[in-house]
């Protein structure tokens, strides 16, 4: 588990160490910054694009099926 959203960065993971544990795997060490920086910019995107779509359905647009 990653840490938590808006958590300050001595409470989220250890990049380094992480990168050190997973040195036999090159490329699984170098996302780390990839796939743990920005999560709170990651999560607001992820919920604008679900309340934009459901909002979408809602008012008829793309996707909406008629019974």
């Amino acid at each position: 588990m990653g840490p938590a959203p808006g958590a300050a960065p001595e409470e989220g993971y250890d990049l380094t160490a992480r990168a050190e544990r997973l040195a036999a795997y090159p490329l699984a060490a170098q996302s780390g910054p990839v796939i743990f920086a920005g999560a709170d910019e990651g999560f607001e995107l992820g919920l604008r694009a679900v309340v934009v779509g459901v909002g979408g359905v809602l008012r008829g647009g793309a996707g909406h099926q008629d019974e």
